[in-house]
């Protein structure tokens, strides 16, 4: 039915609103806060993610659009401004605040979205650079930091002539984790797996969250090849046993 797949695609949406390294809130036209992602939690020193709990400073200045007012598709209304608000722990923020009226098919306005970037201190330079190299759902390097690593690994090895292993993991049968419990289970799951894997290797070697259910790992200082299989024969043992996943045993390897 029509109703279950817009159900499906707004939990879509909000899975990754939830993800991404800026801050999202989503109003109705009346005012009342429907989400806050993560990045937005963590700026505001929020503690969950009740809507009560969001300073009602950051969602002021809704553009002229409202509740009656029809707009044409394509050609959104935005109201762009740098405002202050205070944190719960009583802090200060400055915060460049966007907000984007959402249209129906009609042309009414019926939610808005709201964009927070924050523009204030070491503490806001430090949450930029987390979320920018790190992955929101494991913890885990992203791709950014991964690059670099790897860069630095592979000029460390031509200076000193010496090698190292490049890993490339995923999950097997991962969709059928998401297809049976539902994608809260599965990146419950993603979240076991990043741990095994970051406690199966060294502290000098790096483990990544390439993207999906895909891993990456670069082993430091590995001799040969034969070496390189040892250790990665040794990760996969470690991390193929079986996990409890939402309170129901699940059996995964990887490859």
């Amino acid at each position: 039915p029509r109703s279950v797949k817009m159900i499906l695609r707004k939990q879509d949406l909000l899975r990754m609103i939830e993800r991404i390294a800026v801050g999202v809130a989503i109003t109705r036209p009346d005012g009342t806060l429907e989400h806050a992602n993560r990045y937005l939690r963590e700026v505001l020193q929020l503690h969950t993610g009740s809507p009560a709990e969001l300073p009602v400073e950051c969602l002021e200045g809704r553009p002229a659009t409202g509740k009656g007012r029809r707009q044409p598709l394509g050609a959104p209304e935005v109201d762009c401004r740098t405002i202050r608000v205070r944190s719960r722990e009583g802090k200060t923020l400055e915060l460049l605040h966007s907000v984007y009226p959402l249209y129906d098919d009609t042309g009414a306005a019926t939610h808005f979205a709201h964009v927070v970037q924050y523009l204030g201190d070491e503490r806001g330079a430090e949450t930029l650079s987390r979320l920018a190299f790190y992955d929101n759902l494991t913890g885990l390097p992203n791709r950014n930091l991964f690059n670099d690593r790897l860069d630095r690994a592979i000029a460390v090895a031509q200076r000193n002539g010496s090698a190292f292993a490049l890993l490339c993991i995923d999950i097997d049968h991962f969709k059928h984790v998401n297809d049976a419990f539902g994608h809260e289970a599965g990146d419950e799951l993603l979240r076991e797996v990043a741990v095994r894997l970051t406690r199966s290797v060294r502290s000098s070697d790096t483990v990544a969250r390439w993207g999906g259910d895909e891993f990456v790992a670069i082993l430091d200082g590995v001799a040969d090849r034969e070496m390189a299989e040892r250790m990665a024969s040794k990760l996969l043992d470690s991390c193929g046993s079986g996990y409890s996943i939402d309170g129901r045993d699940c059996r995964k390897t990887l490859s």
